[in-house]
This record gives structure tokens, sequence and C-alpha cells, in this order.
């Protein structure tokens, strides 16, 4: 009987573990580039880093300009069950700020923050289309100079994502073709970028997801 009561207890503690959020790792140490590089965008502002934070100067305007970005260096990132999170703000300009382009399986993905005007949000490219034209297109009241927390999830089956603690999108993609615009091909594998807007990015972390966490996440819309 305490066999059994201690295999029991065993059980349970593991369990415990198993649902228990591994932690966030950070990305940036808030103090220089380390970990990560300027995006090779055409004339692009600076990359710089004060007061905590990277600073994504206003890109040359020009038909084929006008982005700044910052791409991750590291080797270790994954492509599926994780969530990627940070804060960014609008400092001047009025179009995305720090859209995020990010791993998904063998592809990649951007959420758009701020685009097309200034408060275009949504997922680019999904099936071919940008975020101002797929299901995942939103709008959200951006004030300049304040802090957003922004924080995305990636499985094989689902993405998501939060502004603030307001999710903003649940996109089952079992059967959708995920991809990115030429333009943030430079920040692959995990990068943020600015358009025609200065930005600034701080307290970048990622970390795994729980198997409870994949699992929901990874059914299928219609079973929800």
């Amino acid at each position: 009987m305490r066999r059994i009561a201690a295999l029991l207890l065993l059980a349970l503690a593991s369990f415990a573990q198993a649902q228990e959020k591994p932690a966030w790792k950070p990305l940036f140490d808030g103090k220089t580039l380390e970990g990560w590089k300027a995006a090779d965008l055409f004339k692009p502002g600076e990359t710089t880093v004060a007061n905590g934070a990277i600073r994504l100067s206003q890109g040359k305007r020009g038909t084929n300009g006008a982005m700044t970005g910052v791409v991750s260096t590291r080797k270790d990132l994954p492509t599926k069950d994780y969530e990627f999170k940070y804060q960014a703000r609008r400092v001047e300009g009025e179009d995305f700020f720090a859209t995020v382009t990010f791993p998904v399986k063998d592809s990649h993905c951007s959420f758009v923050t701020g685009g097309w005007g200034g408060q275009t949000i949504g997922l680019s490219s999904l099936d071919g289309m940008d975020a101002s034209e797929n299901d995942t297109n939103g709008s959200f009241p951006f004030e300049s100079s304040k802090w957003y927390a922004f924080r995305v999830r990636v499985t094989a089956g689902r993405i998501q994502s939060w502004i603030d603690d307001k999710q903003v999108v649940n996109l089952d993609i079992h059967d959708r073709k995920v991809g990115i615009r030429l333009e943030c091909f430079a920040c692959r594998p995990l990068g943020l970028a600015t358009y025609r807007t200065t930005g600034e990015v701080r307290d970048l972390a990622i970390r795994t997801l729980t198997p409870a966490e994949i699992t929901e996440s990874n059914k299928r819309t219609e079973e929800k």
C-alpha cells in the first residue's frame, strides 16, 4: 500500500513539474546588441542601444527603403512550441514600430504592429495575403511614446498573439500557407523592424511551452 502511495505521489509530482511553465530566457541585456545585429535592409536608419532599449531609427524614405531592423544572431532558437515576448513603443512616425518576424516550423511569419497608416495589426503573410488583407487583420489604437507588451505563441498548429493582456490573433494554421513579405527576409529567423518610423524595443525573452499548452494550441479550430 505504501509503495502504491509513493508511486502515486511520484506520478503527481512528475505531472505537476510537466505542467509548470518553463522560465523566460532573456534575449537582450539592456546594454548592448550582444546576440543581435542590424538587419541588412535597404537604406535603414541607425540601430542603437540607449536607456535599456534597442532603438530602431527611421530609415531613409524611398520606394524600397525606410525600414530599419534588428535580427537575432543566436543559433539555439526554437522553430515551434515557444513563446516570444517584448515591449515596444513608437517614438516618432506613423507606421509599424516593432513588427516581429519569427520562425514557424520550416517557414517564418511576421506579426505587424501598427502598419498601413499606424493602427493595422495582423499576420503577414497567410496564403500569400498581407495583414491588411487576410482574416487576422485588425486595428489597435496605438499611442505614440506609450510602451506596449507584445507576446507571440507558435506551435505546429496555431499562431497566437497578444497586445498587453488582449489576445488579438488566434489562428489555426493546419491548412494555411505561412510566409513573410520579401522586405522581412532580412529579419529571419527572429527580428524586429520599423517602417518610416522610429521605434524602441526592450525586455525581449523567449520560453518553451508546456506539453499541455502545446496540446491545447494544436487543436483544430472546429474542436475548440
